[in-house]
């Protein structure tokens, strides 16, 4: 048995962790660096092993070895329980006295042994932010018997990574308000290295690297040291801030919507993809969604329902691919109506292309093509916003944009919008080409619906105008922009 300082040491720690020893179907530990999340569930483990028999299979995405588990950590961890006499610490595996059992697997390229494993009493799946969503479809289903668990952990990288989206995400909100979010069969928890600190725990070494990460590159600090998703894209063609400065930014500096009223419309590239839609009204985006179940037709339908109901002038869509057969629906539906509606096809030359942009490059010159163009139409309005609200510089407002914040998939647009990158090209530096589709795709990223939809709503041929002076924010009271 454990010495009583051992229990008492133990107690301590675990206090973190507590849901570890409560019945929970998916038990999710995710943050920055230095929070424990490793450390706590291989010694709840251990215990909870030393307890009851449980088989225990601890697996990742990728191990091209066992050097590449936790095996090393929860042999450590025996040692520091000082429970040799229990588990026996062999090279592929640890077994207690009473046939617990930890086993390791990786998940890519090994699903047959996977959907093998019987049995399993808690599944581990480290450093889950790189665990796929076939991986999760295959690994899920595996872990079957009754009251089995799966205990996940991990730090953030990509938002629209798999693992963010299926167990935070959908939680974000609660989670941000508490801590956690807790329902009959999920715990979530955001745990940092503020947790070890508070139990004495959190080394000097650590303190002294954290402290010049966050002097040094506070977004990168953000994310490495406070659990939030990696923001820190070199390539991209708009910034995080930016975005949230054009949150309600028609509130921040005081501007009402006026001119055109348009929506954009992305019909998805693929027929398992989402369908979206942005409407807008002058330089305010008043609404956004997107769906995955529905054909062709009755997407078509409903973007044009939207249209209506908001009584847009404007409807443009993306008519490549799967978007040129909306084309002969839409005529259908509109007949006489007085809505104007056109594709958008982003491989055609710029628009304008004799046209110069901002007294520089004719677009022609700049562009590689309209995607390219109508992309960055969009950065110079989320730059101009936080220029305007974060800077006190002015502008004119129709060069603007500003997103209401009640928009139910305002953070999935956000991440959207600030993956997208521009490709280096052979051209030159100031050639501008953004990466495609499928460019993305190869990056492991989803199909940019939303954004791209927000991008057609802007690209109507209809000229808007609010207001013809640009009004000077400097002057503005501080205060009233917040």
């Amino acid at each position: 048995m454990l010495a009583q300082n051992e229990i008492e040491h133990t107690t301590e720690m675990a206090e973190c962790f507590d849901i570890l020893f409560r019945p929970k179907r998916f038990k999710i530990f995710y943050g920055g660096r230095g929070g424990l999340k490793s450390w706590g569930f291989a010694q709840a483990l251990e215990l909870k092993g030393y307890d009851d028999k449980l088989r225990v299979l601890c697996t990742r995405e990728l191990q091209g070895s066992i050097k590449e588990s936790v095996h090393k950590l929860l042999s450590d961890t025996v040692d520091r329980l000082k429970m040799e006499y229990f588990y026996d610490i062999a090279v592929t595996s640890i077994t207690g006295q009473n046939d617990t059992g930890f086993f390791f697997e990786g998940l890519k390229n090994n699903t047959t042994k996977i959907k093998s494993f019987e049995g399993v009493d808690v599944c581990w799946v480290e450093e889950a932010e790189a665990v796929t969503e076939d991986s999760w479809d295959i690994l899920i289903p595996t872990i079957r018997k009754p009251g089995s668990e799966i205990w996940i952990s991990f730090n953030p990288d990509d938002e629209m990574g798999a693992t963010y989206q299926r167990f935070v995400a959908p939680y974000l909100d609660e989670i941000q308000k508490n801590g956690f979010y807790e329902d009959e069969h999920v715990y979530v928890r955001k745990i940092g290295w503020q947790d070890a600190d508070q139990l004495g725990w959190f080394p000097e070494e650590l303190r002294a690297e954290k402290d010049k990460c966050k002097r040094e590159n506070p977004r990168k600090y953000a994310h490495i040291w406070g659990g939030e998703p990696n923001t820190d894209y070199e390539d991209s063609i708009i910034q995080p801030e930016w975005v949230d400065a054009a949150i309600d930014a028609h509130k921040k500096l005081g501007i009402k919507a006026k001119g055109v009223r348009a929506i954009g419309f992305d019909p998805a590239d693929e027929g398992n993809d989402a369908k979206a839609y942005a409407v807008r009204h002058g330089v305010q985006i008043t609404d956004i969604n997107q769906w995955t179940t529905g054909n062709l037709e009755e997407s078509v339908q409903k973007a044009y329902d939207v249209a209506f109901d908001n009584h847009c002038t404007d409807l443009v869509y993306d008519s490549i691919g799967i978007g040129a057969g909306a084309k002969i629906k839409f005529k259908q539906l509109a007949g006489n109506d007085e809505l104007n509606i056109s594709g958008f096809c982003g491989s055609e030359s710029p628009d304008n292309p004799t046209r110069k942009y901002k007294d520089d490059r004719i677009n022609d010159d700049l562009f590689a093509n309209k995607r390219a163009q109508y992309w960055w139409y969009l950065r110079d309005r989320f730059e101009n916003t936080y220029r305007a609200v974060e800077l006190g510089e002015f502008t004119n407002p129709d060069e603007l944009i500003s997103l209401d914040s009640g928009m139910k998939h305002l953070k999935l647009l956000k991440a959207e919008l600030t993956r997208v990158q521009r490709k280096r090209s052979r051209m030159g530096s100031s050639y501008i080409q953004i990466e495609s589709k499928q460019d993305m795709k190869a990056r492991a990223l989803k199909s940019p619906n939303l954004a791209d939809a927000l991008i057609y709503c802007f690209a109507n041929k209809v000229k808007t105008s609010m207001n013809s002076k640009p009004i000077d924010y400097s002057r503005m009271d501080r205060a009233n922009q917040r």
